[in-house]
């Protein structure tokens, strides 16, 4: 059995869009990688850049509201028991990280996640970071956050600093020590949270690329070549 790679897709957008913007990545880790495409779990407007292209292609969908920093909380809770206060647990739930969990946790080694889906995907693997250290089975060895958005942060004005406390909040809950790539847009209009989120990544293991371009996937073939390249280095190591 191949090695597994868990996608996370923007907020807006879905698994079907996120294979096609994934395309060149994806047929790059096929060959040493089985590549599983999650859902996020509400309808929502098309996100940035989604229309006209994907013109009909909904349902669009969202992995919560981070509208504000309050919001987000909201969606990943304290952990334990259940309800809306944690519906963040169904990611972790899908990777099989936790004891109900009949996913596809078992040999997943690395998460790709856009936007909302890079930071959703930071939070399930400083969270999993935890339960390894306690006797849990899933190791994630490498993360790819591609113009992520910062946890806690927030999509309205900055008047009373939430969105700076919100972010250093999550932040004070420790770093992931998985390795981590970040592709970061040079002319992307949240490349200030993607900044951020590399914060969230031990200095040692983390790289940056930047590429020329906006909130997208980048789609030069050096860039794509390059992120396989540390993927498969960090997952061939012990």
């Amino acid at each position: 059995m191949k090695p597994k790679i868990i996608f996370l897709h923007g907020s807006g957008t879905n698994v079907d869009i996120f294979r096609i913007q994934t395309r060149h990545l994806s047929s790059l880790l096929a060959p040493h990688f089985q590549l599983i495409y999650l859902a996020a779990p509400h309808p929502c407007p098309p996100g940035p850049g989604v229309l006209p292209f994907f013109e009909g292609c909904g349902p669009y969908l969202t992995w919560m509201d981070d509208r504000s920093p309050e919001k987000e909380h909201a969606y990943w809770g304290s952990g334990g028991g259940g309800g809306d206060a944690n519906e963040g647990a169904g990611v972790k739930k899908a990777l099989g990280g936790d004891e109900d969990g009949d996913g596809v946790g078992q040999g997943v080694v690395g998460v790709v996640g856009f936007s909302m889906g890079a930071k959703v995907g930071m939070e399930v693997v400083r969270r999993l970071e935890k339960e390894y250290e306690g006797g849990g089975a899933i190791r994630v060895k490498i993360m790819v956050a591609i113009c992520g958005t910062v946890p806690f942060g927030g999509g309205g004005g900055d008047e009373d600093g939430a969105r700076e406390k919100g972010w250093k909040e999550s932040l004070g809950k420790g770093l992931v020590s998985a390795e981590s790539v970040h592709l970061i847009g040079e002319r992307d209009p949240w490349r200030g949270e993607s900044e951020k989120l590399v914060q969230f990544f031990g200095e040692e293991g983390r790289r940056v690329l930047r590429f020329k371009g906006g909130h997208h996937m980048p789609v030069e073939d050096a860039v794509n070549r390059q992120v396989v390249r540390m993927i498969l280095a960090a997952c061939q190591e012990s």
